[in-house]
């Protein structure tokens, strides 16, 4: 009988061990993707509103206060809504790849997205500038290519890091990981 209740004792040990290891595998987090990093998920619904040709929405969301703004106002940005909106107002950016530059952490951050065009089909990228202002993210299009000087703080060129959505596989990674801004 002691012997039976020591083989016991020594399994339920053993097994209370090897579940202590498991758990600590498993409890480690997940990279995060763009969706849950709040300035990451503003410069990409911007994008997206850019891409669907909503220029009111993206309106809404620039930085005003540095003129950085496409339009003068919402009003003249709802006249420049492209005339096959109603087409794409749905569509989402779904799969796509990205740079994100933390130039100042929590503050500002450049993001350059590579995606398909929803008209064409085509391979394309756009970058945007986030700020954070009394706890809003606000976004800016680069109109012309970002270059080395606008990711450069303090002499030194911001760290990058990478991000894919999550539904590309190996080859779609490649086709849309994008050129590093400081290559320019």
């Amino acid at each position: 009988m002691k012997k039976i209740i020591a083989f016991i004792s020594i399994i339920s040990i053993a097994s209370v061990l090897a579940s202590c290891g498991n758990k600590e595998t498993n409890t480690e987090p997940k990279p995060k993707t763009c969706e849950q990093i709040e300035p990451c998920k503003t410069a990409l619904q911007y994008a997206t509103y850019v891409e669907q040709g909503a220029s009111d929405k993206a309106y809404k969301i620039e930085n005003k206060d540095e003129n950085l703004v496409s339009y003068d106002s919402e009003k003249d940005a709802r006249k420049h809504v492209l005339s096959d909106y109603k087409e794409y107002q749905d569509r989402q950016i779904e799969k796509y790849g990205l740079l994100e530059y933390v130039l100042s952490p929590n503050k500002k951050y450049i993001y350059k997205f590579r995606f398909e065009d929803f008209r064409t089909g085509e391979t394309k990228n756009i970058t945007v500038g986030i700020i954070k202002k009394q706890n809003h993210y606000f976004a800016n299009e680069y109109y012309s290519p970002a270059t080395k000087q606008d990711i450069t703080v303090d002499g030194k060129i911001a760290q990058h890091k990478r991000y894919y959505s999550s539904n590309l596989d190996e080859q779609m990674k490649q086709k849309f990981t994008p050129d590093l801004i400081e290559q320019y």
